[in-house]
């Protein structure tokens, strides 16, 4: 071994290299990679197991309790750092493998950066068959850690210790390129995990990568600004990307300067908070105003999101015949999207740059588009004050997120997934004044909820309580077991669990859809019915967060509701709330649509009108080319 090499095992390598990455935006230097999470089994504990228990750059290790989970903590820690910082999450071979897939797919849906470290076959194939080696008698050159492939951003598979040399770079590369992130996989051979090479000490030294600006082309702005000269009634459609960039006050300056309403996605939601005529959430399940200002808008400004049906109400959302769209985005992919005239740059450039230029023509839309947004911002908000000031005899769903908001300030963050309450919250949630909101909608996963407000409490970038929403069909998909975690590292957070029986959001399709539900409620199987049609079963989420290690309440009644998220916000550790709902509806619908399956059938009998719904509604589906 020369003075220019270092021996260690490939493990204490990888280890090493990214426990040295740092990444710079601004003039903030923060780790590229701030732990890791890890379950160890005979693929990685001898391992990434040995190297972490040796202190290997001193990373900080998280034990997590399901692999999936891990994966959606990660994902909040990077939200928590605006994407330059994220976690490493290591399982074993197999299943430990397999797990993370729904966990890469939602972290790359939503163009998040996270980095997975699965252990692989033996490289050498000495052994024969492995334990939990997939074998594929087509192909000897494919293991189960395949299947992370088409839902990794980056993939490479290390057979060689040397070979880390070359792969590490492209991989950290991938992570910092924030117009196509998403889950980073190098999965390692566990035989090659443990091999001694020796490394290049260069490989090693302290690297800050900086994060540059990306500024708009002159061309290209010059012909955004005179598309939208042209516009009498635009809006600005706020995503993810806007909070991503820190483009929250380029936003506001924007929109509170020429007087452009701002209606926000579900991953942009709270983005637009000191936006004056912010028309709250968009699409399928927005608020009445934003969806009716997106109907009557000739110009939609898309900043940093994907455009996706949940937002476009499946293309039938945007329905004037003028309308013109155009983007602002990092991603390539993104801006075409829609026929979109695209502005290829950093959010917060972009707008600055947008409003300079708009600045020197003297742009304003038409004044009456300004009072026609604020009228219907304001009847929006006088809608959602009303369930305050109501009481009904059993507790909502709806009335649970409007206390859960109203428990909130700035300073809070709010987590929700696939549920009905993301459904409520994006109807109803007043950015100026609640919580921030992690809205995942991208991959709509349930169980993302309890381990992202993990991910936020260990990031340490919230100044103020964490809440994570769910319903009881996510809490039993086995995340709760995160908690224990949570006790484990003492990070706190309250997890309010509306415990309605089933999983109400299908449940809300089914019947809007053909008339009928099936297959969506906890009751017992009676003999000879088809779905399940007896008594409900009980489950005690109560007792069950106790015997993790939590604190936790039993709640039937708004004040009770209201006095355990007092009582929540005092405690250390996590907490959690089960509230009891019904299943009343939202008292305002969206005014929007989102096409889903529709079976073409007569039977059973309500489904004739829910199909001829689905035409009418689908015959507004507009092409943008």
């Amino acid at each position: 071994m020369s003075s220019n090499t270092v021996r260690l095992t490939t493990a204490q390598a990888i280890l090493r290299y990214f426990g040295a990455q740092r990444v710079s935006r601004d003039g903030v230097v923060v780790p590229l990679i701030g732990g890791v999470f890890g379950i160890f089994g005979h693929g990685n504990g001898a391992g990434f197991g040995h190297a972490l228990g040796l202190g290997e750059c001193n990373l900080a290790f998280f034990q997590g309790k399901n692999e999936q989970a891990m994966v959606h903590a990660a994902i909040g820690y990077s939200k928590s750092h605006n994407l330059l910082s994220t976690l490493a999450v290591t399982t074993s071979l197999g299943p430990g493998a397999t797990n993370l897939v729904t966990g890469a797919a939602t972290a790359t849906v939503n163009r998040v950066p996270v980095l997975l470290l699965p252990s692989d076959v033996f490289a050498s194939r000495r052994q024969g068959p492995v334990l939990q080696g997939l074998e594929m008698p087509q192909d000897f050159g494919l293991s189960a850690n395949d299947t992370l492939r088409p839902v990794s951003r980056y993939f490479d598979r290390i057979t060689r210790p040397e070979q880390i040399i070359h792969s590490l770079p492209h991989a950290t590369a991938a992570l910092l390129d924030h117009a196509n992130a998403g889950a980073v996989t190098i999965a390692v051979c566990q035989d090659v995990q443990g091999e001694a090479f020796d490394f290049p000490t260069a490989l090693f030294a302290e690297r800050v990568h900086h994060v540059d600006r990306v500024k708009p082309d002159v061309r290209a702005l010059s012909e955004l600004v005179s598309a939208l000269l042209k516009a009498r009634r635009p809006i600005i459609v706020a995503g993810g990307g806007v909070r991503y960039s820190g483009a929250e006050q380029a936003l506001a300056e924007f929109s509170n300067t020429f007087g452009i309403p701002v209606v926000e996605s579900l991953a942009g939601r709270s983005c637009g908070r000191d936006v004056q005529l912010n028309l709250g959430g968009v699409g399928f399940i927005g608020a009445p105003c934003a969806n009716e200002a997106a109907g009557q808008a000739d110009f939609v400004l898309a900043v940093g999101t994907r455009l996706a049906d949940t937002l476009t109400g499946s293309h039938t959302l945007f329905q004037q015949s003028d309308v013109k769209v155009a983007t602002i985005n990092l991603s390539t992919h993104d801006l075409g999207k829609m026929g979109a005239l695209p502005l290829k740059a950093d959010a917060r450039e972009g707008l600055i740059g947008l409003s300079r230029a708009l600045t020197a023509l003297n742009y304003r839309p038409d004044p009456e588009w300004r009072n026609l947004a604020m009228g219907g911002r304001e009847e929006w908000l006088s809608k959602t004050a009303e369930i305050d000031r109501q009481s009904r005899p059993a507790l909502t769903g709806f009335e649970v997120v409007s206390d859960v908001a109203n428990a909130t300030s700035r300073n809070d963050r709010v987590v929700f997934s696939s549920s009905t309450a993301i459904g409520h919250a994006h109807a109803v949630w007043n950015s100026a004044k609640h919580g921030e909101l992690d809205m995942e909608y991208g991959f709509s996963c349930m169980g993302y909820e309890l381990p992202a407000a993990l991910g936020h409490a260990l990031s340490r970038q919230t100044k103020g309580r964490i809440v994570a929403v769910v319903g009881d069909g996510t809490y039993l998909m086995c995340h709760s077991t995160e908690l224990v975690t949570a006790v484990q590292e003492g990070a706190s957070f309250t997890v309010v669990v509306l415990v309605n029986q089933g999983w109400q959001c299908i449940r809300g399709f089914q019947i809007n859809n053909m008339g009928v539900e099936f297959g969506t409620q906890f009751r017992r199987k009676v003999e000879g019915d088809l779905g399940l049609t007896g008594e409900y079963v009980q489950v005690d989420y109560a007792a069950n967060a106790r015997s993790l290690g939590a604190h936790a309440f039993e709640v039937h009644s708004r004040e009770e509701l209201r006095d355990a998220l007092a009582s929540s916000a005092k405690l250390d550790g996590p907490v959690l709330i089960a509230a009891h709902t019904n299943l009343e509806a939202l008292p305002f619908g969206s005014g929007a649509w989102w096409e889903i399956g529709s079976p073409d059938a007569s039977q059973p009998e309500p489904l004739l009108a829910h199909r001829q719904v689905f035409k009418e509604k689908a015959a507004q589906h507009r092409w943008f080319v």
